[in-house]
């Protein structure tokens, strides 16, 4: 049924998906309170010096954010390259077309910032890499398949995470992967660092993965929120030395989201329970 209601929502002008989020931002808000005290949570430990009218802001902005982000992955369905165009720009191609133009395969490092699936669209749209985002296969089947085919849009080939490492290994065109590296991993499967004021486990596996893919290159991007339905897409590249030494990819990313999400605090995904690990006697501290 939730399948069904999606597909019938996509071919929807973003004019009237914007006029259905806006009243679902309120819905969630205010009547369901959705992950409410979440969202409250992660506010007020990652920003302790903020006051109550600003994490009261935070939390309104952040509703109708999420709201944006669920309409527009919707309308992604029926979007296409030109119209994608208008609404995702980047910052400074030229970074990622030196890759291309030198036959070089890169990994690009984000987070759950902006509109990260118009991102992934945009990317195999503008460039002729073969774009291949890394996902988490749905359990339910039908939402599972709704998902793989808007991040088969444009020409992405999407990989399932189980399956990235053996498979990018027999990858001989030059090609694009796009990896969310700010997920939750369990305490003891986490590298911890400190990260918006408290401490936080970040995934092993896209440093895992780079160094065992050595004619890879890697750089951090992030996804900037520069109005309703227009985002810019930042990339920045990576330290030269970082397989030098161990730790230094992942922390080096999570200090460069930090500095993204600080620049502008709506713009992450809020509702996620990024802090529900503790560490133990057992966690790896990369700091």
């Amino acid at each position: 049924m939730l399948v069904f209601i999606l597909n019938f929502l996509s071919p929807l002008p973003l004019r009237v998906l914007y006029a259905i989020s806006s009243l679902a931002s309120l819905i969630l808000n205010h009547v369901i309170g959705y992950r409410r005290s979440v969202i409250d949570n992660n506010f007020k430990l990652s920003f302790p010096e903020a006051t109550e009218q600003m994490l009261l802001d935070y939390r309104n902005h952040f509703y109708l954010h999420l709201s944006d982000i669920m309409v527009e992955t919707i309308r992604l369905k029926r979007m296409s390259r030109e119209n994608l165009a208008k609404h995702v720009q980047f910052s400074n191609p030229d970074l990622l077309s030196r890759y291309e133009n030198g036959n070089r395969s890169v990994i690009i490092m984000m987070g759950h910032s902006g509109n990260w699936e118009w991102a992934g669209a945009a990317t195999a749209s503008k460039f002729n890499f073969k774009t291949i985002p890394i996902y988490r296969r749905v359990k339910e089947k039908g939402m599972n398949a709704f998902f793989y085919e808007i991040r088969s849009r444009h020409g992405s080939f999407p990989m399932r995470d189980k399956d990235a490492s053996q498979l990018l290994a027999k990858e001989v065109a030059p090609c694009a992967v796009a990896m969310l590296a700010d997920q939750t991993p369990g305490s003891k499967k986490g590298w911890w660092t400190t990260f918006l004021s408290q401490p936080t486990p970040f995934f092993r596996g896209s440093e895992i993965l780079a160094r065992r893919l050595t004619n890879f290159d890697v750089l951090f991007a992030h996804v900037h929120r520069l109005e309703r339905g227009k985002y810019e897409i930042v990339l920045q590249e990576v330290e030269s030395d970082w397989r030098k030494n161990k730790f230094q990819l992942t922390k080096s990313f999570s200090r460069f989201l930090e500095a993204e999400i600080r620049k502008d605090p709506v713009n992450w995904l809020w509702s996620h329970k990024r802090w529900k690990h503790k560490p133990s006697e057992r966690s790896i501290f990369m700091n």
